[in-house]
This record gives structure tokens, C-alpha cells and sequence, in this order.
């Protein structure tokens, strides 16, 4: 809690691009984004504050691309089957699952699949600078710039110090509506849960097997406490913390020092007291948090999840899609839904020049556990990116961008939309 004050004095802030499009956030929404603007025409720029792109992808290795289609058949198109098709090439697309179910299959015949995170870092760059994208990396998008309620830029900070920049439409893929909240957009901010990927090496599978079979009372009390020690899960397993507030910096640190004081504190007791277990280690905890929702903006419309499960179509959709995701576990259980996602969730109320992608946009609860999947993301950057290039084209707010003339572009884009 703020306690006091300090008087900073006015300042110049150097100006170091003015563009067409600032789009802030490299995660898949600021991608697709930034591919989307410059390939309308539109000079862009993305600037996002870790040294590579990716988001969730790269970050906390959410690899699995899950949205492409309703539980029968590949739906969304555009920039998620272009992403595909490079990686593909590369070596760098896998089965989402490798096991033989009604669920594995479900994946199949919706054609999601799995991508290499690092070549992923790699070709999600490659992609932005063949597209005549100009890439700020290690730069945090701090403060939207406002004149008269509309955001005319940002102000970033980086090893470089503080710096400006002024775009004609910045779009907000910060992944929680960050700057739409500065710059005064109402929002809803319901906690989740949230995860740190890590990876565990040394187990001897075999011992720890040969011990179970031998001794399985005694190895069930172990995993027990093991289990006990580290949240419900073995270290590796997807440890979950619910009720964080991702807007908060204090509670995200809790969060990194929690996940691995429990982790280890399991692996620590795995091997003093579980045979196989003598050499293992975590090798690695992920870059980033998991994270499945926090800031939603209030749009000029709302997306529900009754819109998802009535299958709505929109007269300004941007994406046509099929995957219902409304809580844990991937399902298509409403196999052949179509839902259309309209524009108007990513234009915030109250404030011009700004676009929001990802999962940020307006919606309510259930529905943004959809949302937030990758596909969706994808779809919602590709859209913002070609609204805003439209807005500059014709010299108007994001908001009055003809939804006929954005349907048009992405169509040409080779957007699904029904």
C-alpha cells in the first residue's frame, strides 16, 4: 500500500520513433498484431520486455497451440496455420498428445498441434522483420501518452533509460490490459490460478517402480508427503496457486518464491527417503508464470460464454472459432460450435487511439478461460493489427473502422470468418 509521495520534477523525454502502429507486448497477440499491421501497409513497431518473443509460449512453455478447431475439423486460419506451416518446415510441430483417447483424437481432427518453443522464439522474430516490422527488445511499455482521451504513444523504459513513443494507434498486448488501464479504461480483474513450469531430471524410473511394487504402503506414504510438501503435486507436476492477483507485483513475487521453496523442499525429501530419487534435480524452472487471467477491459461489447455456447455470429466478427475451453482440462464436449468474436470487445470504452488483443479483451469470466487459449489470441492480435492499419489508412479512431472493411482485409489475410 502507498504510504506517501514523491514530487518528480517535468522532464524531457526523448522521442525515438513515431509510427503508424505501436504495438506493445510480444507475446502471440503482439505478433500476429504487428505482422497484421505491416502487412496492411502500416509502419510498426513492437516493443516487448523480455529478450525474445513468444509470451506464454516461450515464457512458460505453453507449447501447445489449442483453438484451431471446434472437436471435427480445423477452423481458424490466417497467421495460427501460416505460424504452423513455418514451424512445420523446420522440424518444429508435433502432436499436441501421444496418447491414444477420444481426447487425443479430439485434438487431431481440430488440427492443434505443438510447437519448439526456441525455434518458435526464433522464426516469430524472423517472421516480424521480413514483414518490415521494427522489433525494441528488453523494453517495458510503461505509461500511455494522453492528449484530450486519446493515446497518441507510450512511454517505455529500458537500458536506455526512459524514452518515448508516439504511434497514431497503439495496440495493448500486454496480455492485462497494462496501459488500457493507465490510460483510465474500466476493467474487471478476477484472479485465476497461476503455475511455474519446471523441469526434473535424475529419476530413476525403474528403482522408483521396483521400490513401489516391493513396498507400496511405504511408497504411498512417501508421495504423500512429497505431494504434501509442494502444493498436492510431485516437483514437475503443474503446481497451482489460485486466488493471485497478477496485477500486483507484490503477490507475483510471492508466487516465484512459493513455487520454488515447495518444489524443492519435495525434491529435497524424494531424495533422502525415495530410491530412484538419490540424483534428481530440477533443472530448470520456467522464465515466466503461467498465467490464465487477469485484467479485462469494458468494450464496447462484451463476450459471453452463453455468445460461445450459442455458437453467436456478429456482424463486425473478426475470427469465426470452435473451441470451448470453459474451465481446466481441454474439451470440445460442445463438438461443432462457431462463434464469432466482434471487434467491438477490443475497443476499450472512454478512450481513442488504443486496441486491446489477447486475453484482455471484454469478456466475462467464463468465456476469457476460452479466449485466452493461443488460437484466440492469434486471431484477436491479427484483427487489431489490421483495424489499426485501417484507422491510419482512413484517418479515423479504431472504433469507426467500417467492421465491413476490417472483414474485407482479414479476409484477404486469409482470416476464417464463416
Amino acid at each position: 500500500m502507498t504510504t506517501s509521495w514523491i514530487e518528480e520534477p517535468p522532464r524531457r523525454t526523448p522521442v525515438i520513433a513515431q509510427v503508424d502502429v505501436l504495438v506493445a507486448g510480444g507475446g502471440p497477440a503482439g505478433i500476429a498484431a504487428a505482422l497484421a499491421a505491416a502487412r496492411e501497409g502500416a509502419r510498426t513497431l513492437l516493443v516487448e520486455r523480455y529478450g525474445y518473443l513468444g509470451g506464454m509460449i516461450t515464457g512458460a512453455r505453453v507449447v501447445a497451440i489449442l483453438g484451431v478447431g471446434d472437436g471435427n475439423r480445423p477452423i481458424a486460419k490466417g497467421i495460427t496455420e501460416e505460424i504452423r506451416q513455418r514451424l512445420a518446415k523446420l522440424g518444429g510441430v508435433h502432436g499436441v498428445v501421444d496418447t491414444e483417447d477420444e481426447e487425443t483424437a479430439e485434438f487431431r481432427r481440430s488440427g492443434d498441434y505443438r510447437v519448439d518453443a526456441e525455434l518458435f522464439k526464433w522464426q516469430a522474430a524472423e517472421m516480424l522483420l521480413e514483414a518490415g516490422v521494427r522489433l525494441r527488445l528488453h523494453t517495458l511499455a510503461c505509461d500511455p501518452i494522453l492528449r484530450e482521451g486519446r493515446v497518441i504513444g507510450v512511454t517505455v523504459e529500458s537500458k536506455s533509460g526512459r524514452e518515448a513513443i508516439l504511434a497514431a494507434v497503439t495496440v495493448d498486448a500486454s496480455a492485462d490490459a497494462d496501459l488500457a488501464a493507465r490510460a483510465g479504461v474500466p476493467y474487471d480483474n478476477e484472479p485465476h490460478e497461476v503455475t511455474l513450469g519446471m523441469t526434473v531430471s535424475g529419476v530413476d524410473t525403474a528403482r522408483v517402480e521396483a521400490f513401489r511394487r516391493e513396498q507400496p504402503a511405504a511408497y504411498d506414504a512417501l508421495i504423500a508427503e512429497a505431494k504434501r510438501l509442494n502444493g498436492g503435486v510431485l516437483p514437475g507436476a503443474s503446481r497451482r496457486l489460485p486466488g493471485l492477483d497478477i496485477a500486483n507485483a507484490e503477490a507475483l513475487t510471492r508466487a516465484e518464491i512459493i513455487f520454488r521453496r515447495e518444489a524443492f523442499a519435495a525434491l529435497l525429501y524424494l531424495r533422502e527417503h525415495l530410491p530412484g530419487w538419490e540424483a534428481a534435480r530440477i533443472v530448470e524452472t520456467y522464465p515466466q508464470l503461467g498465467v490464465r487471467q487477469g485484467r479485462r477491459i469494458h468494450g464496447e461489447y462484451r463476450l459471453t460464454d452463453e455468445d460461445l455456447r450459442a455458437s453467436r455470429h456478429f456482424e463486425d466478427g473478426i475470427a469465426r472459432l470452435g473451441v470451448y475451453f470453459p474451465d481446466w482440462g481441454p474439451t470440445y464436449r460442445l463438438r461443432g460450435l462457431n462463434y464469432d468474436i466482434p471487434y467491438r470487445c477490443m475497443v476499450p470504452k472512454g478512450v481513442d487511439g488504443l486496441l486491446v488483443a489477447g486475453r484482455s479483451v471484454s469478456s466475462d469470466y467464463r468465456a476469457c478461460n476460452t479466449l485466452r487459449l493461443i488460437v484466440p489470441c492469434f486471431c484477436t492480435g491479427q484483427a487489431a493489427g489490421v483495424a489499426a492499419a485501417l484507422a491510419v489508412e482512413l484517418g479515423c479512431a479504431p472504433r469507426a473502422v467500417p467492421s465491413g472493411l476490417l472483414r474485407q482485409a482479414l479476409q484477404r489475410q486469409g482470416v476464417y470468418l464463416g
